[in-house]
């Protein structure tokens, strides 16, 4: 395993261990924590995004793989905003593979814990 593999397995770890925390603590904050938004960005898969700064019409490919794939898919803002998505208590992984680096926009429920960000029972917005 080359050193690349295992920095993106670290990444890819604590970021799908984030989003696990996430649920976990809002079950223990009970409903109504988070507000409704509709945030507008483009779709990147977060492990060549953290890992190296990945995205964009270049990384177009490679970043539909990963998500097909089951990689975290997340939302960059064009304020550098980054969210991790999430689909109605499911990865959305199959409707946002074939939108990598396009900008789109999600309504869904925001969260934010320990600076981490995600947006919850996103729904695509046409």
């Amino acid at each position: 395993m080359n050193k690349r593999s295992v920095i993106t397995g670290i990444i890819v770890g604590a970021v799908l261990g984030a989003g696990l925390g996430l649920s976990a603590l809002r079950g223990a904050q009970g409903a109504g924590e988070g507000t409704t938004e509709t945030i507008k960005g483009e779709v990147v898969d977060l492990m060549c995004y953290l890992d190296h700064g990945a995205k964009g019409e270049k990384h177009k490919g490679c970043a539909s793989k990963c998500i097909k794939s089951g990689g975290p898919v997340g939302l960059l803002t064009p304020d550098n905003q980054l969210y991790l998505v999430i689909g109605d208590h499911q990865p959305i992984n199959d409707q946002l593979a074939d939108k990598a680096a396009q900008t789109i926009t999600l309504k869904g429920k925001v969260v934010e814990r320990n600076g981490m960000k995600m947006i919850e029972n996103a729904q695509v917005q046409d």
